[in-house]
């Protein structure tokens, strides 16, 4: 079993929830937000990879785009992807039912990339 250190970033609750249990039942660590959390955070915390809802990135493009390139390998969840979002993500799920394809994006992320060392 996998045991990546993950955040989960879903505005919606029961999304979040759904989705920490999804990732956690494969193994992996999991820190569920309802926003996207700050810069500083994703260096302190050093996870080998963020899943995110679309229906989160509530600010301005260049903030999700910022957001992407710190939280990198980003799993983006969304019905129809932000066209100028794709380029800055890892791996896009299509919802509304990610199920096995949401692991797989994570596991794909996590081999491709470690945490970044911010020292």
């Amino acid at each position: 079993m996998a045991s990546n250190r993950i955040l989960v970033v879903a505005l919606d609750l029961d999304v979040r929830r759904s989705l920490v249990f999804a990732l956690e039942e494969e193994g992996h660590r999991v820190t569920g937000l309802e926003a996207l959390p700050s810069l500083s955070y994703l260096r302190e915390q050093r996870f080998n990879c963020s899943v995110v809802d679309q229906r989160s990135l509530t600010g301005k493009p260049h903030e999700s785009i910022s957001f992407c390139i710190a939280a990198h390998p980003v799993v983006l969840l969304a019905a129809q992807p932000f066209a100028w979002l794709a380029d800055w993500v890892a791996q896009i799920v299509i919802t509304p039912d990610p199920g096995n394809a949401l692991n797989a994006a994570v596991l794909a992320a996590t081999r491709a990339t470690s945490p970044h060392d911010f020292s």
